[in-house]
């Protein structure tokens, strides 16, 4: 009734293969579920870089967002409320502004809270003034 069936090396491997890699794609794989609407929406996330959860919600409505610092941060848990509440309990620490227009919402992060923001150079002047000095 029952036969042996053996192995060789090729097939262990093989199979060593696919068990490595279903383990690593179960375990690398975090997602982020957005629910509701800009008024009333809800956000679950486990372990997902800050980019890719402000990602999740361009995907779901129409937001894009700007930054001149790296989003890397690990974002995990629940997240309920207005579009600009999940987003102010989500961007905590950072400095940003929440850009409205009519079909578009914008982003835009600036940095840390308590970093030192550089100034922007000058434009070289121009013109007639210019060349009074």
């Amino acid at each position: 009734m029952f036969r042996h069936v053996t192995m060789g090396k090729s097939g262990r491997l093989l199979g060593a293969v696919t068990v490595l890699a279903c383990g690593l794609a179960t375990g690398a794989s975090a997602e982020v579920h957005v629910e509701g609407d800009l008024s009333a929406l809800r956000m679950t996330t486990g372990g997902d870089a800050l980019s890719d959860v402000l990602a999740a919600l361009g995907a779901s409505f129409p937001v894009k967002y700007r930054t001149t610092v790296p989003l890397d941060a690990e974002i995990s848990g629940a997240y309920s409320g207005s579009l600009s509440q999940v987003v102010a309990r989500l961007l905590d620490g950072y400095n940003y502004v929440i850009k409205r227009d009519r079909q578009q919402i914008e982003i835009i992060v600036f940095g840390r809270k308590g970093d030192i923001a550089e100034q922007p150079k000058p434009a070289p002047a121009s013109g007639v003034l210019s060349r009074w000095r």
